[in-house]
């Protein structure tokens, strides 16, 4: 648990891992829409830290060098386990959840299928950005 509240230490990291696990938000401008309307400060210095930990890594896009996305490391995508089953806990104690009913009784009849469906996002939304990557 040390650890895991070293690289999730505030709420920013936590979100912007489930913005890109769960959202496939990659580009920077993507997380300043997330509704927690977070700082641009905040954010440079939580994608940063997200970095530094080995959670992401950042790429420049090759057709306009002033943009750059983040892409989850297979460390950061190993969490998309756990991220599913906090939203499974969510959906049972948290009135203002957003996910849906259907997404708690999918995982409860089939957790696999239901990691595969999202480990199937994550790849669309890194494929995305790997077309104009010159990491």
């Amino acid at each position: 648990m040390r650890y895991a509240a070293g690289i999730f230490g505030d709420k920013w990291c936590f979100i912007l891992l489930r913005d890109i696990l769960l959202h496939g938000k990659r580009y920077y401008g993507e997380f300043l829409t997330s509704e927690e309307k977070i700082s641009t400060n905040i954010l440079a210095n939580r994608l940063a830290h997200l970095e530094q930990t080995g959670m992401l890594t950042r790429h420049v896009d090759a057709q306009k060098k002033s943009k750059v996305f983040y892409l989850p490391t297979a460390k950061a995508r190993a969490l998309l386990p756990a991220f599913l089953n906090i939203m499974v806990w969510s959906t049972e104690h948290d009135a203002q959840t957003e996910a849906p009913d259907s997404f708690a009784k999918a995982m409860q009849q089939d957790p696999i299928k239901t990691v595969e469906y999202y480990q199937r996002q994550i790849d669309a939304a890194d494929a995305r950005c790997h077309s104009t990557s010159n990491s």
